[in-house]
This record gives C-alpha cells, sequence and structure tokens, in this order.
C-alpha cells in the first residue's frame, strides 16, 4: 500500500489512522481489509516533497521516500503496490512565473507518473471545485452534473485533467470529489483565512452560496471505505463519488456561527480585492479561490452511501464551528 502527498492534511489523518496513532475507537470496519492496527503485515509506502512529522517517522520507519511525484524516486517508491492513495497535489498558485505550468505539471505529470508504476488499485482525491462555482448549478449536484471549472481556478482545471488521466491509465480506481475539508491536520493558511470570517463572510451580490464543510476524520473514512472495497474488486472500481456533508451552509449562515456579518460586493470587485491581497502575500487566496463563492457549490453523497455505504458523521455548522473554535495558531503549515 502507498500513499502520496504523506505530509498533506488528509495524507496525515490517513497515515494516523493506518499506523494506529489516533483514536483507536475511530478506526472503521472498512480499514480491517487494509489494517489491523499498526499496519500488521502489510508494507506501507509513502511519498512526500517534505519530512515527515516526527511521531508518524517513528511509526513508519524507513518507507517514507522524500521526493517530488513526477520524480523517478517517487515512481520507484510505489512500483508495484496494491492500492495506492494517490492524494499529492499542488494547491496554491505562487506569485513567482512559471506557477502556473508548476502547478500543472505536478497535479497532471505528477498523476502520470504514479500511474506509470502500475498500481493494481488506484484512489484518487479530487475536488468539488471540477464543478465550478456558477450562479445556475443545482443543488445539490450529484456526480452526473457537467464539470465547469472555473477558468479563473487553475486547480479545478488540473484536477479535472487528472481525473480522466486516472480513468483512462489505471487499472483499478475510483476518483474522490472532496468538498472542503477541515479538522487538527487543515493547513495554517486554511485556518487563519477562516478565522477572518469572525470579521465578515465575503459574498458576492447576487450570488447565493451554499459551501460544504467536511471533517478530516469523514474524509479518511471515505477513501479506507474505497480503498478496501477496490481490493476486494468491489462496487467503487471505476467509480466517481461526491465525498461531502449532508447539508451546507451560505453566508448568512455562517455568518451567525462566527459571530460577525456578510459582507456583500459586486464580483469583479471580490475577484480584484483577493488578487490584490494574494500578490501582497496578505493571503494564499486569490482570484482562484474568490471565484468559488460566485455561486452555489454543494455536493450530493448519496452515491458513496449506496456504493460504499459512507455517510458523513458531522454536519457542515458543527465542522465549521469546531474549525472557529480551534482557531490557527497551533495549525500545520503541512502544502
Amino acid at each position: 500500500m502507498a500513499i502520496t502527498g504523506a505530509t498533506g492534511q488528509l495524507g496525515q489523518a490517513l497515515l494516523e489512522r493506518l499506523l494506529g496513532l489516533g483514536d483507536p475507537t475511530a478506526v472503521p470496519n472498512s480499514a480491517q481489509g487494509c489494517s489491523d492496527g499498526p499496519v500488521a503485515g502489510i508494507r506501507l509506502r509513502t511519498v512526500s516533497r517534505r519530512p515527515l512529522p516526527a511521531k508518524l517517522r517513528r511509526a513508519l520507519g524507513t518507507q517514507h521516500t522524500r521526493a517530488d511525484v513526477r520524480s523517478l524516486a517517487a515512481r520507484e517508491a510505489i512500483e508495484g503496490a496494491d492500492l495506492v492513495f494517490h492524494l499529492a497535489a499542488k494547491v496554491w498558485l505562487g506569485r513567482q512565473r512559471g506557477s502556473r505550468d508548476e502547478m500543472r505539471s505536478v497535479n497532471v505529470d505528477g498523476t502520470l507518473n504514479v500511474l506509470a508504476a502500475r498500481p493494481s488499485c488506484t484512489v484518487f482525491a479530487s475536488s468539488a471545485v471540477v464543478y465550478g462555482a456558477w450562479p445556475d448549478n443545482p443543488l445539490p449536484m450529484d456526480e452526473g452534473c457537467e464539470l465547469r471549472p472555473n477558468a479563473q481556478c487553475p486547480y479545478a482545471q488540473d484536477k479535472s485533467v487528472a481525473e480522466r488521466v486516472v480513468a483512462q491509465g489505471a487499472r483499478l480506481w475510483s476518483v474522490l470529489r472532496f468538498c472542503a475539508v477541515l479538522g487538527s491536520h487543515a493547513d495554517q493558511r486554511v485556518a487563519r483565512s477562516l478565522a477572518g470570517y469572525r470579521l465578515a463572510v465575503p459574498e458576492v451580490r447576487g450570488c447565493a452560496q451554499a459551501l460544504q464543510w467536511l471533517h478530516e476524520d469523514d474524509a479518511v473514512e471515505a477513501l479506507l471505505r474505497v480503498g478496501a472495497d477496490l481490493l476486494g474488486a468491489g462496487k467503487a472500481s471505476s467509480q466517481v463519488l461526491n465525498v461531502a456533508t449532508k447539508d451546507w451552509v451560505g453566508a448568512p449562515d455562517m455568518a451567525r456561527l462566527a459571530a460577525s456579518r456578510v459582507l456583500r460586493a459586486p464580483g469583479r470587485l471580490v475577484l480584484a480585492a483577493a488578487e490584490a491581497a494574494r500578490w501582497a502575500g496578505l493571503s494564499p487566496f486569490g482570484a482562484d479561490r474568490a471565484v468559488l463563492i460566485g455561486g452555489p457549490l454543494a455536493l450530493s453523497p448519496a452515491k458513496a452511501a449506496e456504493v460504499v455505504s459512507w455517510e458523513p458523521r458531522r454536519g457542515s455548522e458543527e465542522v465549521f464551528t469546531e474549525a472557529l473554535a480551534a482557531g490557527w495558531g497551533q495549525a500545520p503549515h503541512n502544502r
């Protein structure tokens, strides 16, 4: 078994579950095909650009490869794995020249490199953003909805392409489209930006929001269930599944939970302000993320419940409120 992007939010949370370092009562029955406590009898290999945190490094031993997901070293590290959780991705669009090409290369060429290792089963972490945020989006969206990634969001465009790469090149595969994920492993930049909601919740004038916030424990549960199903050649093979909460929140809901207010502005002004803040180094988010509040973007998880019996244990309001209370000071810088 192998994990790419092992130092990211989902990678670390998944590793802790597989290594038995988290809450033992939280390990689902679906994981028993993958793990018996601390990965008994299984060779678990991980790849990431960053070093693993100390507790994961001690538990995992020498099976971690520090390498770019596009490299030969990364491909050799996961060569012939029975199951790969492909979580590695470049999420943030840098400010330096060539950052767009670098993002595309990591997200698309990196996926091609993972598939070149010929894993027997591949679970690919995609994103809700592939649907795009548009005023005419249905509520909620199922997996049959057209993919319309916003032009301002290159990450969404890359994920859409990478999904096709997986569908065309993997042996047994599943694609999971995650809504926004929060939890103790969430990147500090996400947590800090979320804390800004205590001042105001932005909203594009005339465009209602519908956002979902998924707890990382529920996200890991979905990964494990789908991975176990693929190893058993089950119903998840060649399937795309939305992984999201059953509920969603709008700007007024988040303002109420944050005890703040809604700040409405024209779409062009929202995008311009976000881009100016990114270039000034005040925010990791630019127009690439601000565009995602330009319409409802909420997914139906009904298919995941049907195919692998996955349902989230927490709702968006609970996850959002918990993240606000946690603050950002102790959040990891894991991207």
